[in-house]
């Protein structure tokens, strides 16, 4: 599988991967004319399957926002929402329940 680019441009911006985990990178992004990071965006990592094969990608400018991916003008700030958003995203990510050697019977009581 293709993962998400570390370096790339997208709406005439730069983006740099800054860090990154299972459900969520963290990008700085630069200025229409510098390449200084003066904005960054948590966004949530989607798995698309199209032409390309199976690889890893952002939410489009249309899913931006309604997915709770956010872009922030303090890294402080993006950095404790993508540690909220992470834990949030992976409630419910437990060890799927396997019962062995148990078998089922299905009955119609009366």
């Amino acid at each position: 599988m293709n993962t998400l680019k570390t370096h790339f441009r997208m709406n005439g911006l730069p983006y740099t991967l800054l860090k990154r985990n299972e459900v969520l990178a963290l990008y700085g992004i630069g200025g229409t004319y510098t390449d200084e990071i003066l904005h960054w965006e948590v966004s949530k990592i989607y798995i698309r399957k199209d032409k390309y094969g199976i690889r890893e990608s952002l939410p489009t400018n249309e899913k931006f926002g309604r997915d709770l991916s956010r872009c922030f003008g303090n890294k402080e700030v993006a950095l404790r929402y993508f540690d909220e958003l992470t834990s949030i995203l992976n409630q419910g990510k437990g060890v799927p329940k396997v019962v062995t050697g148990v078998q089922e019977v299905v009955e119609v009581m009366s």
